[in-house]
């Protein structure tokens, strides 16, 4: 549990950063930001992605739900769980397949919220907060941001 808290706290810490010339364009001071210092920010929000991964690599050798509902303080998990699964689908939802800005492959991430689900599944049996998680989670996988430059103005929108 204590390396789960310490993953979700470095990806707590790093997640402005995550997509932010998509999720902020209009934003002056993170634009600016993002124009002076390209590397850096793109280093922290690969940190982001790379924290939120680490926990729900830790998750992978859980094999028998029953010890994870009644070892673990589960209530605690909920949040860190929460967080980063949803950095792993929005960083899977705008990452360009052939501009990966966070390092990692698609579908790398979208296996890494996968299991982050998956214990949200075994979670939900003993916590409507765990239930209600796995519900938004699993709505927000639908997610598709747009590419950069495209809006809903731009007659491409409509074939994206």
């Amino acid at each position: 549990m204590l390396a789960i808290k310490f993953h979700h706290l470095r990806a707590l810490i790093h997640r402005p950063y995550l997509c932010l010339s998509r999720l902020q364009p209009n934003n002056g001071p993170l634009m600016d930001l993002l124009q002076r210092f390209p590397e850096r920010v793109n280093y922290m929000e690969r940190t982001c992605v790379f924290e939120a991964q680490q926990t729900a690599h830790l998750l992978n050798n859980v094999t028998d739900t029953g010890s994870l509902v009644h070892d673990f303080p589960w209530w605690q998990m909920i949040p860190c769980l929460l967080c980063a699964s949803s950095i792993l689908l929005v960083a899977s939802a705008s990452t360009e397949p052939d501009q990966i800005s966070t390092g990692c492959d698609i579908d790398e991430l979208k296996e890494d919220a996968e299991t982050c689900l998956k214990v949200f599944d075994a979670l939900s049996v003993n916590s409507n907060a765990a239930r209600r998680a796995r519900d938004m989670l699993e709505s927000l996988k639908t997610l598709s941001i747009l590419p950069r430059g495209l809006c809903k103005e731009d007659p491409k929108f409509w074939f994206y």
